[in-house]
């Protein structure tokens, strides 16, 4: 638990939530700003700023719940489908530093909107991108199997 974080003192019960579904990794409740009816929040029970900083452990858990609430959501509020978002450092929006997805139920006639505009990649930025990614992993972890 951190001092000052909003989903931590929901984990430790010192902050109110709607919640809807815990395990031994994980929780999820109503959001309290949804962008739609039914905008669910999951997060791990392990504080970390953002993704990469989780464990294996609670990565792993959080994965198996996300595709577990996700679901029932879907299911439950006969949903036409699921935004599921997430993001990393104030760059990348986040707001609340505690790894968290936010499962956006979604029907046809919604007046929600992609938070970008889609373009075509430039050719020749993709091969040197790719292969300095490949570079990286190779480096962490040996070659790319193919």
């Amino acid at each position: 638990m951190t001092d000052g974080c909003v989903f931590c003192a929901i984990l430790a019960g010192e902050a109110p939530a709607h919640r809807v579904y815990e395990d031994e990794l994980t929780i999820a409740f109503l959001s309290i700003h949804p962008a739609a009816p039914g905008h669910t929040l999951l997060i791990p029970r392990e504080h970390a700023p953002q993704l990469w900083d989780l464990s294996e452990a609670a990565a792993a858990g959080l994965g198996r719940s996300l595709r577990h609430v996700a679901s029932v959501v879907t299911t439950e509020l006969e949903l036409d489908g699921m935004t599921v978002f997430q993001a990393n450092g104030s760059a990348g929006w986040q707001s609340v530093f505690h790894v968290h997805f936010h499962l956006v139920p979604r029907m046809h006639d919604d007046l929600l909107v992609p938070p970008w505009t889609e373009t075509l990649a430039d050719p020749l930025g993709l091969d040197p991108m790719a292969e300095r990614l490949r570079a990286a992993f190779a480096h962490e972890r040996g070659p790319l199997v193919e």
